[in-house]
């Protein structure tokens, strides 16, 4: 039977019955589930980065920081953005074996991929997008996560409950550009010879695909901010009509993605520029019309501090802007660059946090008080990763390298240490904030009856 609970704002109003609910836990499950490893991985990196921290290490140097770094990406970048758009999908779209099959393959997608970082399988490559470890088991992860997502976001394109709910147009939205994606990842995968596949075009291969990941961040973040100014303010900070728009431009800037792969080859000097170009195109009008709108929102309308929908609004609103702004100074080649994409890529997190309390939560008939922690986890995560991005910027300012450590950074100056320093008190409390989040979040996941919040 069906429960009988009104469903938040921005879900379809039908009710999820006690197997569907299952469904969705198991998805949170495995979305939650996979931060701690990032979490712990991005402290001991920030630790890592310390001068003379390759002394007193008790891992080999070399193998621990880059299979930790590719771990931590693929982790918190992939799994957990990933498992929260098939959740979210199954959730709009409830019931079929789609969602069920669909959490089995990401599982254990999930296993092979840390099965292969714990017992040192491959090469550790610091590609952009998606790092990997350059062996059969951890792309084996990658393909079964990846078609295990597939499955929820093809059942709910299929089968839409009603395009006028707004989680359902920006899931819906997100889920084409995700399947676009992977027809990218395949375009290049099949674009060269089986034996140049692992070690060699690794790059190549993830580098259109990836690009198109970020618009499917971007259109949860988006979605995110909808669902949660509904719940915040009765009303999402764009209309209707607009954000109809938003997403249909979304879309259309993502759909010469697949079609590039049939002008250029797959490592081509020209398909990387057009990629770049379009990355360009695609994202600034629509991310600045819904800022904008969420903007208007929050100053029309009165603080809701005790709220962790308003708290996630006015946090990743805050952070992703910023991170915006670092973004016009990063080159690519210095530590302003993760100190952008972290602050975004955060923002979108601290918006997924909030429509885990304020909407996916009270789905499963788990919602509790937000009291005390559940308040504080955002302040911390938002407020510590912001610290560790201006402390990545300041060092990067300075020349410091990324995707190095020890003294390979070259910190010979005290402005690139105190970057480094501010990074790491930042990165610190952003932990806290993290486990918080996982504890609570397991808490109310895994308890037998709704309980009260922390």
């Amino acid at each position: 039977m069906k429960d009988t609970l009104d469903m938040p704002a921005g879900v379809p109003p039908a009710g999820l019955d006690a197997g569907e609910r299952r469904i969705l836990a198991g998805w949170m499950l495995l979305a939650v589930g996979a931060l701690p490893a990032p979490g712990l991985l991005a402290l001991s990196l920030a630790l890592a980065r310390a001068p003379g921290a390759e002394t007193w290490f008790p891992w080999p140097w070399a193998t621990f920081f880059r299979t930790a770094l590719v771990t931590h990406v693929v982790m918190f970048f992939i799994v957990w953005l990933l498992a929260m758009l098939g959740g979210i999908a199954a959730m709009a779209r409830p019931g079929g074996l789609s969602s069920r099959l669909g959490l089995a393959m990401a599982t254990s997608g999930v296993i092979l991929l840390l099965a292969a970082a714990l017992f040192h399988l491959g090469e550790p490559l610091l590609i952009d997008y998606v790092p990997v470890l350059s062996h059969p088991v951890f792309y084996s992860g990658l393909v079964l996560l990846a078609l295990g997502v597939m499955l929820p976001v093809l059942h709910l394109l299929v089968k839409p409950p009603s395009w006028s709910v707004t989680l359902t147009t920006g899931i819906g939205t997100a889920g084409v550009v995700f399947l676009l994606a992977l027809i990218c990842f395949a375009a290049a995968w099949f674009g060269f010879p089986a034996e140049a596949r692992f070690g060699y075009n690794d790059a190549a291969i993830f580098w259109g695909g990836g690009h198109l990941l970020q618009i499917v961040n971007t259109l949860l973040l988006l979605t995110s901010w909808q669902a949660l100014g509904e719940v915040s303010f009765q009303k999402a900070p764009l209309a209707q009509p607009a954000w109809r728009a938003v997403c249909a431009l979304m879309v259309a800037s993502a759909l010469p993605g697949p079609v590039f792969y049939g002008v250029w080859e797959a490592g081509a000097p020209e398909l990387r520029h057009a990629f770049t170009m379009l990355y360009w195109v695609a994202l600034p009008l629509p991310t600045a019309v819904g800022g904008a709108a969420l903007l208007w929102s929050l100053v029309r309308n009165r603080p809701q501090w005790g709220s962790p929908a308003y708290l996630a609004l006015v946090t990743s609103f805050v952070i992703f802007t910023a991170g915006g702004v670092l973004g016009f100074f990063a080159d690519g080649t210095d530590t302003r660059t993760p100190g952008h994409y972290h602050a975004e890529i955060i923002g979108v997190t601290l918006a997924l946090m909030g429509m885990f309390f304020a909407v996916i939560l009270p789905t499963l008939t788990r919602g509790g008080k937000n009291r005390g922690a559940v308040l504080w986890q955002f302040w911390l995560l938002g407020g510590g990763q912001l610290m560790a991005c201006i402390g990545l910027f300041i060092a990067g300012s300075q020349g410091v390298g990324r995707k190095i450590a020890g003294a390979e950074q070259g910190l010979d100056s005290l402005t690139k240490v105190l970057g480094m320093r501010l990074n790491e008190a930042g990165g610190g409390i952003a932990v806290i904030g993290g486990v918080l989040f996982v504890y609570i979040a397991l808490a109310r996941l895994l308890a037998r009856t709704p309980k009260a919040g922390k």
